[in-house]
């Protein structure tokens, strides 16, 4: 599965399990709020409940106290009890079960600047708190009966304003007689058989109220479970499908950094870090087989530079140092017998009797005799010396740690001796024999540097081989062999 297709399948699981989540809340909310609202609507009922008994009690006291004391005041409170009651007058704020005590401890005129509220028929306020067929039955059976005592209450007061004989004890007896108390005895049990309906209403709605709430928060506490098992779960796909291949490029990324070009990732899979991975790897052998070619194409070059750099150092026919090289050693060798405080000696070397070799026999024999040459100098010094080709027939010889003259001497003849050896040339298949002048100059008795010790091992050379010709027999003509290799010994 492709990885923006798995994360998108997450992520529309987690939407789910956080709107689950959200209408769990919000249906916990809703609860709690439905619940508060009930409860208040169910006290506030029990509330006028209480204050139409109180109100029923508050005309009883007032109708009692005109009969008694004929104050136009009781008479007057009667009214407005009632009128408040009914919806005809204006509901004090502060309408407490002592009120009406209140008022009948002050003056007359306090009542001025209490403040009001809604004119509204208290039956009415108790029928749009929501109450059942059974509570309203209880409250209309209620209702007559306050009717019928008020019925009897203002025909007491009426018959009051007499204030004497049959009329006024007739009042008394209509307010105090045992009728009247059976008359307020039935109001009571109304009420209060509604009081308790609606405390059991309460009690019950509150539990109801209550098991919604937990249903909703445990609907709540799955929902946040699973959503912590989704975001687990989530995590760890994430970690398989994304951190851990990351993971390996990054591995992969530093092995190629520190030169591990045959570095391969291998993730598998069918999503873009499997595609990435074959796509990296493809590209991997291709750099690989681009750096092996890059490889062979360098080292190939480097063989070139070193043939040039060697041919640039050594003559081409003997592979002798050339004099380029040679000059380089022997500043070298200058440098550190100064440092050293040592002694050595150049010597130049000139053949004498190549040219005839060259001129009768051609170039090829020419090139033998010179290869031949340079190889028996270069076998006769050491590893530190140095003899190289400066010329057609001309050589050079750099001796270190020479301890004086007489050492190089010792080794100028030497060098003579093994030259004068004949050599056999295949090809003509005959034996040669040439001889070599050879110039000394010492560092540091004839001079301190490398042009100067050259040109005076040049002078001592050309001082000898004028020597040799004066003194020397003239060379032994060449042996011409007629079989086919070189002569015994």
């Amino acid at each position: 599965m492709q990885i923006r297709t798995k994360l998108a399948l997450h992520l529309a699981v987690q939407i789910v399990w956080v709107a689950l989540l959200v209408l769990a809340l919000l249906h916990l909310a809703v609860s709690y709020r439905t619940l508060e609202q009930a409860q208040a609507r169910q006290r506030e009922a029990q509330r006028l409940v209480v204050e139409f008994y109180q109100s029923a009690d508050a005309l009883s006291l007032m109708a009692r106290l005109f009969v008694l004391r004929h104050e136009a005041r009781y008479a007057r409170h009667y009214e407005e009890i009632a009128n408040i009651r009914e919806g005809l007058a204006e509901r004090p704020l502060d309408y407490d079960p002592g009120y009406w005590q209140l008022r009948l401890a002050e003056p007359a005129d306090a009542a001025a600047s209490r403040p009001l509220g809604e004119a509204r028929a208290l039956l009415l306020r108790l029928r749009d708190l929501g109450l059942t067929e059974a509570e309203q039955a209880l409250l209309e059976e209620g209702r007559r009966q306050s009717e019928t005592l008020m019925a009897v209450e203002r025909r007491a007061m009426v018959l009051a304003e007499a204030r004497s004989g049959p009329a006024w004890r007739e009042a008394l007896e209509l307010v105090h007689g045992e009728a009247y108390l059976r008359g307020r005895a039935a109001l009571i049990r109304p009420m209060q058989r509604m009081l308790r309906d609606l405390e059991a209403r309460l009690h019950r709605d509150h539990a109801e109220g209550r098991a919604g709430m937990e249903r909703a928060a445990w609907l709540a506490g799955g929902a946040v479970l699973l959503l912590t098992l989704q975001a687990l779960l989530s995590a760890w796909s994430f970690d398989r499908s994304v951190r851990q291949p990351l993971a390996v490029l990054r591995a992969w990324a530093q092995s190629v950094r520190a030169g591990r070009h045959d570095s391969r990732t291998r993730l598998k899979g069918d999503n873009e870090f499997g595609e990435l991975s074959g796509v990296i790897d493809e590209m991997a052998e291709s750099v690989e087989r681009s750096l092996a070619g890059l490889r062979e194409e360098v080292q190939r070059r480097t063989r070139a530079e070193e043939v040039v750099q060697h041919l640039a150092n050594h003559d081409a026919l003997t592979g002798l140092p050339s004099l380029r090289l040679l000059h380089d050693r022997l500043d070298r060798a200058l440098a550190r017998a100064e440092r050293e405080k040592e002694g050595l000696a150049v010597l130049f070397i000139d053949l004498n009797g190549f040219k005839p070799v060259n001129d009768r026999y051609g170039h090829e024999s020419g090139d033998m005799v010179l290869k031949v040459v340079g190889q028996r100098l270069a076998s006769a010094l050491r590893e530190s010396d140095t003899v190289g080709r400066v010329g057609g027939d001309e050589f050079v010889a750099l001796l270190v740690d020479v301890a004086g003259r007489e050492a190089a001497e010792q080794v100028r003849a030497k060098l003579e001796l093994l030259v004068r050896q004949p050599i056999y040339l295949p090809v003509p298949k005959v034996v040669v024999q040439i001889s070599a002048a050879m110039g000394v100059a010492l560092y540091p008795e004839t001079a301190r540097d490398a042009a100067g010790l050259l040109r005076l091992a040049d002078q001592d050379m050309y001082k000898r081989k004028a020597a040799q010709k004066a003194m020397a027999p003239p060379a032994p003509p060449p042996v011409e062999l007629g079989g086919g290799g070189p002569p015994p010994g």
